[in-house]
C-alpha cells in the first residue's frame, strides 16, 4: 500500500512539473527531452535485469501497440494542458473509468445493469463541474474537451493492453522502456521538423535540471505503481489509485493558486462517488 501512495504522489508531482515547464517550452521538445532520460534509465535497467530474448515477436508487437496509444494520449494531454488548468486533467482521469467499463461491457460481456448507477453519477458530477466553471477562468473550449476525451480514450486503451501484457508475463521494465523509446522517437522527429535548432538548444540548456527531475520522478512512479500492484489486493489498489486525480486537483490549486469553489468541490465529490461505485461494480 505504501508503494501505491508513493506512486500517486510522484505522478501528481510529475503532472505539476509538466504544467510548469510547458509554460515557455514547446510540447514536443519537452517530450523528447524527458523521454531521452527515461529511455536511457529504463534501458539500463533492462540490460541489468531482463533477458529480452525470452520475449516473442507477438508479445513485443502487443507492447508496441500499447505504447503507440500511450504516445497519442500523451500528445493530447500535453497540448491541452499547455493552455488549461491542471484540474481538468484530474477530472478527465476520474471519468476515465467509464471507458474501462465500456470495454468490459463490449469485450468481456459485463452486465450493463451493474454499472448504470456509477456511470449516471459520473455524468451528473461532470455536467455540474462544467456548469460551475462556465463563467470563470477554468472554462475550456470544445477543442480542448475533445483533446481530453481523446487523451482519456487512448490512456484507457494503454491500460487495457498493458494489463493483458502483464498477465502474459511480459516484464514491466520492457513495457516502460518500449513506451519511453517510442515517445522519444516520435517526439524527436516532430521536434526536428517543426522547431528551430536554436530553440532546441535553448530548451536543452535551460531545462536540464527540471527535465532530469521529471524523468527520475516518472520512473519512480512507474516502479512504485508496479510494485504496489504486485503486493496489494487489486480491489484495494484500484480504489487507492482513484485518489491520484484528486491529488492532481489539490496540487493544481496549491501550486498554481487556482481557486476551487464550493460548487467545484461538490462536482468533484459527485464524480469521485460515481467512479468509486463504477469501480466496485466492475471489479
Amino acid at each position: 500500500m505504501t508503494f501505491i501512495f508513493l506512486a500517486i504522489l510522484l505522478f501528481s508531482i510529475n503532472n505539476v512539473l509538466w504544467k510548469k515547464n510547458l509554460e515557455n517550452t514547446s510540447v514536443t521538445s519537452l517530450m523528447a527531452y524527458r523521454s531521452f532520460f527515461t529511455s536511457v534509465i529504463s534501458l539500463i535497467y533492462i540490460w541489468l535485469f531482463v533477458d529480452i530474448s525470452l520475449i516473442s515477436f507477438t508479445e513485443f508487437s502487443k507492447v508496441t501497440l500499447g505504447s503507440v496509444s500511450g504516445v497519442l494520449g500523451l500528445f493530447c494531454m500535453l497540448f491541452a494542458l499547455k493552455n488549461i488548468s491542471l484540474q481538468w486533467i484530474g477530472i478527465y482521469n476520474l471519468i476515465g473509468v467509464i471507458f474501462t467499463a465500456l470495454y468490459l461491457l463490449i469485450f468481456e460481456n459485463f452486465d450493463l445493469n451493474e454499472s448504470v448507477v456509477g456511470i449516471l453519477t459520473i455524468f451528473l458530477g461532470f455536467g455540474f463541474f462544467i456548469f460551475s466553471t462556465s463563467k470563470n477562468r477554468l472554462r475550456i473550449t470544445i477543442k480542448q474537451h475533445f483533446l481530453l476525451i481523446l487523451m482519456t480514450l487512448f490512456f484507457t486503451v494503454v491500460s487495457v493492453i498493458h494489463w493483458k501484457n502483464l498477465i502474459s508475463n511480459v516484464p514491466p521494465l520492457v513495457i516502460i522502456a518500449n513506451q519511453e523509446l517510442i515517445v522519444f522517437i516520435v517526439s524527436l522527429a516532430v521536434t526536428l521538423k517543426t522547431i528551430s535548432s536554436s530553440a532546441i538548444k535553448e530548451t536543452i540548456s535551460s531545462k536540464f535540471s527540471q527535465v532530469l527531475l521529471m524523468s527520475i520522478l516518472v520512473i519512480g512512479a512507474f516502479t512504485s505503481s508496479l510494485m504496489g500492484l504486485k503486493v496489494t489486493d487489486p480491489l484495494v489498489s484500484g480504489l487507492l489509485f482513484l485518489a491520484s486525480p484528486l491529488t492532481t486537483i489539490l496540487f493544481s490549486a496549491y501550486f498554481f493558486k487556482e481557486k476551487v469553489t464550493t460548487k467545484n468541490w461538490l462536482a468533484i465529490g459527485i464524480i469521485s462517488l460515481g467512479a468509486f461505485l463504477l469501480h466496485i461494480q466492475t471489479v
